[in-house]
Protein backbone atom coordinates (compact mmCIF):
# COMPACT_ATOMS: atom_id res chain seq x y z
CA UNK A 1 0.00 0.00 0.00
CA UNK A 2 2.85 2.51 0.88
CA UNK A 3 4.68 1.93 -2.55
CA UNK A 4 0.92 2.72 -3.92
CA UNK A 5 0.71 6.16 -2.42
CA UNK A 6 4.52 7.20 -3.84
CA UNK A 7 3.65 6.65 -7.29
CA UNK A 8 -0.18 8.35 -6.63
CA UNK A 9 2.41 11.22 -5.00
CA UNK A 10 4.94 10.92 -8.10
CA UNK A 11 1.40 10.77 -10.40
CA UNK A 12 -0.18 14.02 -8.93
CA UNK A 13 3.34 15.98 -9.03
CA UNK A 14 3.53 15.00 -12.69
CA UNK A 15 -0.19 16.95 -13.19
CA UNK A 16 1.02 19.88 -10.79
CA UNK A 17 3.47 20.49 -13.44
CA UNK A 18 1.21 19.94 -16.22
CA UNK A 19 -1.07 22.19 -14.74
CA UNK A 20 1.07 24.81 -13.99
CA UNK A 21 2.02 24.25 -17.96
CA UNK A 22 -1.50 24.37 -19.03
CA UNK A 23 -1.74 27.52 -16.74
CA UNK A 24 1.54 29.48 -18.41
CA UNK A 25 0.39 28.82 -22.01
CA UNK A 26 -2.87 28.46 -22.31
CA UNK A 27 -4.51 31.26 -20.39
CA UNK A 28 -2.43 34.06 -22.81
CA UNK A 29 -4.35 32.23 -26.19
CA UNK A 30 -8.00 33.19 -24.66
CA UNK A 31 -10.26 35.48 -26.76
CA UNK A 32 -13.11 35.24 -24.50
CA UNK A 33 -12.92 34.07 -20.88
CA UNK A 34 -15.61 31.94 -19.67
CA UNK A 35 -16.65 29.77 -16.45
CA UNK A 36 -17.47 26.48 -15.39
CA UNK A 37 -20.41 25.54 -14.10
CA UNK A 38 -19.63 26.42 -9.51
CA UNK A 39 -22.03 23.19 -8.76
CA UNK A 40 -19.70 20.81 -10.88
CA UNK A 41 -16.58 21.71 -9.29
CA UNK A 42 -17.77 21.53 -5.96
CA UNK A 43 -18.95 17.81 -6.55
CA UNK A 44 -15.56 17.16 -8.08
CA UNK A 45 -13.93 18.49 -4.60
CA UNK A 46 -16.53 16.79 -2.75
CA UNK A 47 -15.76 13.35 -4.49
CA UNK A 48 -11.81 13.75 -4.03
CA UNK A 49 -12.20 14.72 0.33
CA UNK A 50 -14.86 11.20 0.22
CA UNK A 51 -12.52 8.85 -1.30
CA UNK A 52 -9.33 10.50 0.06
CA UNK A 53 -10.52 11.38 3.56
CA UNK A 54 -8.02 13.31 6.40
CA UNK A 55 -7.72 11.79 8.94
CA UNK A 56 -5.23 12.25 11.95
CA UNK A 57 -4.25 8.57 11.99
CA UNK A 58 -3.14 8.88 8.49
CA UNK A 59 0.63 8.48 7.79
CA UNK A 60 2.95 11.34 6.60
CA UNK A 61 2.91 9.93 2.99
CA UNK A 62 -0.97 9.61 2.65
CA UNK A 63 -1.27 13.46 4.22
CA UNK A 64 1.14 14.66 1.17
CA UNK A 65 -0.94 12.44 -0.99
CA UNK A 66 -4.42 13.77 -0.29
CA UNK A 67 -3.05 17.69 0.02
CA UNK A 68 -1.41 17.23 -3.45
CA UNK A 69 -4.81 16.34 -5.03
CA UNK A 70 -6.49 18.92 -3.22
CA UNK A 71 -3.75 21.67 -4.58
CA UNK A 72 -4.01 20.09 -8.23
CA UNK A 73 -7.83 20.07 -8.27
CA UNK A 74 -8.22 23.58 -6.56
CA UNK A 75 -5.18 24.70 -8.82
CA UNK A 76 -7.53 23.36 -12.13
CA UNK A 77 -9.60 26.62 -11.27
CA UNK A 78 -6.33 28.53 -12.45
CA UNK A 79 -6.82 27.19 -15.68
CA UNK A 80 -8.63 29.52 -17.86
CA UNK A 81 -11.51 28.48 -20.21
CA UNK A 82 -13.15 30.10 -22.90
CA UNK A 83 -12.98 30.50 -26.63
CA UNK A 84 -9.91 30.55 -28.55
CA UNK A 85 -8.42 30.29 -32.10
CA UNK A 86 -8.51 26.90 -31.96
CA UNK A 87 -12.03 26.00 -30.37
CA UNK A 88 -13.91 25.85 -27.11
CA UNK A 89 -10.75 25.08 -24.25
CA UNK A 90 -12.04 23.58 -21.31
CA UNK A 91 -9.43 22.55 -18.40
CA UNK A 92 -8.01 20.21 -19.78
CA UNK A 93 -8.69 19.41 -23.37
CA UNK A 94 -9.68 22.12 -26.34
CA UNK A 95 -13.08 21.03 -28.39
CA UNK A 96 -11.85 22.32 -32.22
CA UNK A 97 -14.41 24.57 -34.02
CA UNK A 98 -14.62 22.24 -36.30
CA UNK A 99 -15.97 19.34 -34.25
CA UNK A 100 -18.91 21.55 -33.00
CA UNK A 101 -22.15 21.42 -35.11
CA UNK A 102 -24.63 23.65 -32.78
CA UNK A 103 -24.28 26.15 -30.20
CA UNK A 104 -27.61 27.32 -27.70
CA UNK A 105 -27.50 30.36 -26.23
CA UNK A 106 -29.36 30.65 -22.70
CA UNK A 107 -29.74 32.39 -20.29
CA UNK A 108 -28.64 31.38 -16.43
CA UNK A 109 -29.76 32.66 -13.80
CA UNK A 110 -30.15 37.02 -13.96
CA UNK A 111 -26.79 37.79 -14.64
CA UNK A 112 -25.43 35.30 -16.85
CA UNK A 113 -25.85 33.10 -20.17
CA UNK A 114 -25.24 30.12 -20.99
CA UNK A 115 -22.99 28.54 -24.54
CA UNK A 116 -23.98 24.93 -24.98
CA UNK A 117 -21.54 23.71 -27.56
CA UNK A 118 -23.03 20.53 -29.44
CA UNK A 119 -20.52 18.67 -30.82
CA UNK A 120 -20.40 15.16 -32.62
CA UNK A 121 -20.39 12.80 -29.49
CA UNK A 122 -21.27 15.32 -26.15
CA UNK A 123 -22.25 19.25 -25.05
CA UNK A 124 -20.02 21.03 -23.67
CA UNK A 125 -21.22 24.00 -21.28
CA UNK A 126 -19.65 27.15 -20.82
CA UNK A 127 -21.05 30.14 -18.60
CA UNK A 128 -20.41 33.72 -19.57
CA UNK A 129 -21.79 37.55 -18.19
CA UNK A 130 -24.50 38.47 -19.72
CA UNK A 131 -22.70 41.69 -20.96
CA UNK A 132 -20.49 39.47 -23.17
CA UNK A 133 -23.38 38.31 -25.12
CA UNK A 134 -22.27 40.23 -28.38
CA UNK A 135 -18.93 39.42 -27.94
CA UNK A 136 -20.14 35.80 -27.45
CA UNK A 137 -21.83 35.82 -30.73
CA UNK A 138 -19.34 37.46 -33.14
CA UNK A 139 -16.96 35.21 -32.16
CA UNK A 140 -19.19 32.02 -32.23
CA UNK A 141 -20.92 33.49 -35.52
CA UNK A 142 -17.32 33.62 -37.37
CA UNK A 143 -16.79 29.62 -37.19
CA UNK A 144 -20.63 28.02 -36.43
CA UNK A 145 -23.30 27.92 -38.68
CA UNK A 146 -26.11 26.97 -36.19
CA UNK A 147 -26.47 29.11 -33.37
CA UNK A 148 -29.99 28.98 -31.40
CA UNK A 149 -30.30 31.77 -28.98
CA UNK A 150 -32.98 32.02 -26.25
CA UNK A 151 -35.78 34.47 -27.55
CA UNK A 152 -35.45 36.40 -24.09
CA UNK A 153 -31.96 37.36 -25.02
CA UNK A 154 -32.34 39.27 -28.38
CA UNK A 155 -33.33 42.58 -26.45
CA UNK A 156 -29.64 42.24 -25.42
CA UNK A 157 -28.45 41.96 -28.66
CA UNK A 158 -30.20 44.72 -29.96
CA UNK A 159 -29.28 47.20 -27.16
CA UNK A 160 -27.05 50.46 -28.27
CA UNK A 161 -24.54 51.08 -26.07
CA UNK A 162 -24.74 53.87 -23.80
CA UNK A 163 -22.06 56.70 -23.52
CA UNK A 164 -21.77 58.04 -19.93
CA UNK A 165 -20.38 61.12 -19.36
Amino acid sequence: MIVFNYVVCAVLLAGLIWEVCLILRRNRTILLKGKDDYFTFCLVVLFVVIIFPFSNVAGIVESIRNILLLILVMGSAGIRRGFSEKGLEKVCYTIAWSDIQKVYVNEYQSAKIQVICQGKKMKHKLLFTRPQLPEVLRVVEKRVSEIYIQSTLQQDIKKPKTKRK
